[in-house]
């Protein structure tokens, strides 16, 4: 396995803030409306509810927290499987498109989320293109 791909071997990993001035500067909430109207259909809706839920928990514990695994996937309707289940699949989609970064034993997670990339936008729906195109026209 490689040093940057987290071992969902444990049961429980560190979660802590993923700082990036740019993106925290420009970016949108994690937990807000964009995510839901742009991000969820590049990243699907299992990906969603899990950064989501991550960055929520990084208001309650702003210096990081210890995640249960098994805990979370329940909360969340996935599996956790030490490795191939639907959350630990959900982890990945996030770090894949940049939203979470992987340690070994932890994860940092951005609670601010950059835009789509413009390949992004253009697999979305041409109503949702067209929305994205408005905002930051209007911007």
């Amino acid at each position: 396995m490689a040093s940057n791909i987290c071992d969902f071997t444990n049961p429980e990993i560190f979660i802590s803030e993923w700082v990036d001035p740019v993106v925290n500067a420009t970016g949108f909430d994690a937990c807000g409306e964009y995510v839901e109207t742009y991000w969820l259909g590049v990243i699907g809706p299992s990906a969603t509810w899990v950064l989501r839920y991550l960055s929520r928990e990084l208001e309650i514990f702003p210096n990081g927290y210890c995640l249960d695994l098994n805990d979370t996937a329940s909360a969340l309707g996935l599996a956790f499987r030490h490795g191939s289940g639907s959350i630990e699949r959900a982890i990945q989609r996030c770090a894949t498109f940049g939203l979470v970064a992987q340690m070994p034993q932890s994860l940092a997670v951005r609670k601010r989320i950059p835009p789509v990339t413009k390949r992004q936008l253009l697999r979305l729906p041409t109503t949702l293109q067209k929305s994205h195109g408005d905002l930051f026209a209007n911007s």
